[in-house]
């Protein structure tokens, strides 16, 4: 014990070395739990709804059709299809909604007449997009109903011509394919550990026997080494990451970066101010909640994107930018284009991204942002054209905050004007130019940046 004593006095790296060994052995299943765990439910979830589009599909064509009124009206028929399907795919329970989110059709027929009113249906469903959820036993659906398997609730929009018209709610029993997923983490975990749990062995027996011969210090050093570049791996790795995050945003900037106003620091900073201040409140309360709090930092990360919001113009000719009288059709079509050169450039940004790490980053939102923020309730924006829900809610509030900031603001071809009257056009704008809710929103923190819309909140360049 005295040697080993006196070899852990020249070597104190073997101590870290055993705690390496032991937070090993813990980390590997919590590891396995955290992180392999979601990623393959992730694909499994993403597996069964391509498998729930193909089936939604399918049917759609057999056994739905689109009335002459524009109604989805199911085939009679239909119970025998389902019934094939059902056990064919493994399905648990099937439903088809009409546009009004109503259940025209169940495999449950005291489901029939009853309506989907969550924000999802209407926001992300209604909109056309796919939308799902892995359900585990003994837990709620999204429509609030318990369930005793482990199953996948999926919706498949149907669209008619560019319009939506009802959707397909699929439940696939995921219990085998769960089951099996789980024993697969679980053996993984084992034997991680198990190896894990050997390695720590090692190390205590390299340990005593260090004491004894000399040249086993020279293996333990060895095996720090091989320990430290792991290390040192893993730590080059999310430097990488969050490198590549910072030159995927610098890089779009840079792109657009041959043009210069000299008002645009100031204004992105009040723009940033209003779209969190604005977006803050909607997120008390309301009809857009919800959705804004899907994500718990979807308020910080809009208010960054607001940023952005027109960096396309440092594409447009600082002569145009700063000219004094009114800018002709051919001028003003050429500071329009500054919308849709902003999503280009950020959707880039964002492809980077996603090829790099498999996700969506905050460039995503800032090009919804950037290309939207022309767009106007009442449709006559640009440059879609789109109205209503169209267009993305990220971008409806920045408009406003781009409007407010635009009006109090001096400019060359125009004197700032008093908070009084921008909030008096923007009053007379609810319903036309701006959604009106997100103006009752602004309407109620008017007086946090009537005075400076710089000081209210502390979100600095």
């Amino acid at each position: 014990m005295e040697k080993v004593a006196k070899t852990i006095n020249r070597h104190p790296e073997i101590i870290i070395l055993l705690v390496i060994g032991i937070i090993t052995t813990i980390a590997y299943p919590l590891r396995s739990y955290y992180f392999v765990l979601p990623y393959f439910s992730e694909k499994l979830l993403n597996y069964s709804e391509e498998e729930a589009e193909k089936t939604a599909n399918y049917w759609a064509m057999e056994a739905t059709r689109i009335s002459s009124s524009g109604d989805l009206e199911v085939d009679k028929d239909i119970d025998e299809l389902m019934k094939h399907a059902m056990l064919k795919f493994g399905l648990e329970k099937v439903k088809i909604f009409n546009a009004a989110g109503e259940i025209v059709y169940s495999t449950a027929p005291e489901d029939i007449g009853k309506l989907n009113r969550h924000e999802y249906f209407k926001l992300i469903v209604a909109k056309g997009k796919n939308f799902s959820k892995i359900v585990t036993k003994n837990q709620h659906t999204l429509e609030g109903r318990f369930v005793s398997k482990d199953l996948a609730e999926i919706y498949i929009p149907i669209m008619d011509n560019g319009k939506f018209a009802g959707a397909f709610e699929l439940y696939y029993d995921l219990t085998l394919r769960k089951e099996e997923l789980d024993n697969l983490l679980i053996n993984e975990a084992v034997f991680g550990s198990a190896i894990s749990f050997s390695l720590l062995i090692i190390i205590v027996v390299v340990l005593i026997r260090a004491g004894r011969l000399s040249y086993y210090r020279d293996q333990a050093d060895e095996k720090v080494r091989s320990l430290n570049k792991n290390l040192e791996k893993l730590v080059y790795e999310k430097t990488q990451e969050l490198q590549v995050t910072q030159e995927v945003s610098i890089q779009s900037l840079a792109i657009l970066a041959e043009n210069y106003d000299p008002d645009t620091g100031e204004h992105l900073n009040r723009i940033r101010n209003l779209t969190y201040i604005i977006a803050s409140k909607l997120r008390e309360g309301g009809p857009y909640r919800p959705y804004l709090t899907q994500k718990d930092n979807y308020v910080d990360e809009l208010a960054l994107a607001s940023i952005l919001h027109d960096i396309g113009k440092t594409s447009v000719p600082v002569e145009i930018l700063s000219k004094q009288g009114k800018l002709t059709d051919e001028e003003f079509k050429i500071v329009r284009e500054h919308t849709t050169v902003a999503g280009t450039v950020l959707n880039l940004g964002n492809e980077i991204f996603i090829n790099e790490f498999g996700k969506d980053s905050y460039l995503a939102l800032a090009a919804d942002v950037a290309l939207y923020h022309h767009e106007k309730w009442d449709g006559t924006g640009y440059p879609l054209g789109l109205c209503g829900e169209e267009i993305p809610l990220s971008a409806r509030i920045v408009a406003i905050a781009d409007v407010y900031d635009a009006l109090r603001s001096k400019r060359p071809y125009k004197a700032p004007w008093s908070h009084e009257k921008a909030m008096e056009l923007i009053k007379s704008e609810s319903g036309k130019h701006f959604d009106p809710v997100v103006v009752d929103a602004f309407l109620e923190v008017e007086q946090i940046f009537k005075d400076d819309s710089s000081k209210f909140c502390p979100m600095k360049f």
